[in-house]
């Protein structure tokens, strides 16, 4: 789920909270957007770069790196270090609720996704809509997201084979539409 959606689900989150939670609620936004760092720290490490849209294109690309060093702040044992310092600290427990919303929303995300990808996967036949090429290594590419939520609706996806994939992602970039 992309960082703007994470933004918005928890600033909705801490708005509806915020008669029972009052300034706290504020900490639900921090944890929900603020465990994405460990992406933004290991772009950072690996390509030698301090641009933060230049993270964003690189998560976006066609195949991001899905390694542990991207998910360090959303592994089971620092939430439950952050819940337990929010035991003993109070202003941290709102964090930690954002953290685990994240996550939460994370997985939720990725069981939609690969849903949808599955369907179109098998209405296309699992090969390639650009060229034709029938390669294990196909997969879809989401050619129309709203700019704000995901969407899950399989005629949204497209299967593509990798160089179709990765260029159609160089297409989308190109044209300032990247998301």
């Amino acid at each position: 789920m992309r960082v703007r959606d994470h933004l918005v689900l928890s600033a909705a989150g801490a708005a509806l909270l915020s008669p029972w939670a009052g300034g706290s609620a504020l900490g639900l936004v921090a944890g929900g957007v603020l465990i994405d760092a460990d992406h933004y720290a290991w772009f950072c490490l690996r390509q030698r770069s301090l641009d933060p849209i230049a993270a964003v294109r690189f998560f976006n690309e066609a195949g991001p790196p899905q390694h542990a060093g991207t998910r360090a702040l959303h592994s089971p044992l620092v939430l439950l270090g952050v819940l337990l310092a929010g035991v003993h600290r109070r202003r941290l427990l709102p964090v930690a609720l954002g953290m685990s919303l994240h996550v939460a929303l994370d997985a939720h995300h990725r069981a939609r996704m690969d849903k949808a990808r599955a369907a179109a996967l098998a209405r296309d036949g699992f090969s390639c809509r650009a060229c034709g090429s029938q390669v294990p290594q196909v997969d879809t590419h989401l050619r129309r997201q709203p700019w704000l939520l995901p969407s899950y609706a399989t005629q949204n996806l497209i299967t593509l084979c990798r160089p179709c994939h990765e260029a159609a992602h160089l297409r989308t970039r190109g044209s300032g539409l990247w998301t």
